[in-house]
């Protein structure tokens, strides 16, 4: 069977561009018969995805997070695998699935790894004026200021890996003037309900364990337990929000007084005032959001996955 590779070139600041050459050559060292086909303009990922997905192909994303959620989207309700390789600036998605670092052996574990079915989060919203929307989240789905910080990271990725996310993070908190946004959020299902009605400042939904490039949001997140992990911050100043932000390298920042999480199997968030940001996968769906519904759906997309991370504080805790 021909693996189809979706190359973005303009994934890593352009960098991937001069990937192809060797992306090829690692692929047939790894056995690996593969048709590459770049990425040239948004919707190209997600509308090739769906069109081999339907003929049951290995689909290859060689891009980053943001590729990964058009890829998604597309082979999803196919019969399509999904297979990424970490040719982003975060490679999140990635690492969850287990992939190397290595661009050499991940082609390798193309060949090898088992496929196994995974979950994926299903959103819809409506906005401002009225209007209905949808999208599937791979990785993440974000609401509040991380909507706002993902808008800006799509301007510092030349940085590369964690830094980009840490300016495009340390640009928003400067700039952050917007009245407090107050929300009803109720979550159904799962272990650990959240109900909360108040000022927010963000609220992460998580199917894996973390986000821009290694920030640990829902650590304790897993891409094959049926459920969506919840981190919910309320309402911080700019200075307590740059001394939660270092702890959330380690997953430090489930404990603090501000900080509510959940384990659930599916979401609402209602607006009292004014309007919210959404982001998945690091890709703003909008800004004017006035009504949030999310549900996990178990299963719904076959991947590649040398090995799914487990819980990073259970991993942490059974090598110490």
């Amino acid at each position: 069977m021909t693996a189809h590779v979706l190359l973005n070139p303009a994934a890593r600041g352009g960098r991937n561009r001069a990937l192809a050459a060797p992306l090829a050559r690692h692929l047939a060292e790894a056995g690996v018969e593969a048709a590459i086909h770049e990425t040239l303009a948004p919707g190209d990922a997600e509308r090739m995805a769906h069109t081999f997905g339907l003929g049951g192909a290995l689909v290859v994303v060689a891009g980053g997070d943001g590729t990964v959620h058009e890829a998604v989207n597309g082979i999803v309700g196919t019969e399509g695998t999904l297979a990424v390789l970490p040719m982003g600036t975060g490679n999140d998605y990635a690492t969850a699935l287990g992939m190397d670092a290595d661009l050499a052996t991940a082609c390798r574990q193309l060949a090898t790894a088992p496929h196994r079915a995974i979950e994926v989060g299903h959103v819809w919203w409506t906005d401002a004026r009225g209007g209905t929307h949808e999208r599937v989240a791979a990785n993440c789905l974000g609401m509040g200021f991380d909507a706002h910080a993902a808008g800006v990271a799509a301007e510092t990725k030349w940085l590369g890996g964690r830094a980009a996310y840490l300016a495009a993070v340390f640009r928003t908190l400067w700039a952050w003037r917007r009245p407090t946004l107050r929300v009803r959020v109720r979550t159904t299902g799962g272990e650990t309900e959240v109900a909360y009605d108040g000022p927010l400042f963000l609220c992460e939904v998580g199917l894996g364990h973390s986000v821009g490039g290694g920030f640990l949001i829902t650590p304790d997140a897993v891409l094959d337990d049926g459920l969506l992990d919840v981190c919910l911050v309320r309402h911080v100043r700019t200075a307590r929000a740059l001394r939660l932000l270092p702890q959330t390298f380690s997953g430090a920042h489930v404990t603090a007084p501000e900080v509510t999480m959940g384990r659930v199997a599916a979401l609402s968030l209602a607006v009292e005032a004014g309007a919210v940001g959404i982001q998945t996968d690091g890709e703003v769906l909008t800004l004017d959001a006035v009504d949030v519904q999310v549900e996990v759906r178990p299963g719904a997309l076959r991947v590649v996955a040398p090995s799914l991370r487990t819980s990073v504080r259970q991993t942490r805790i059974a090598t110490e």
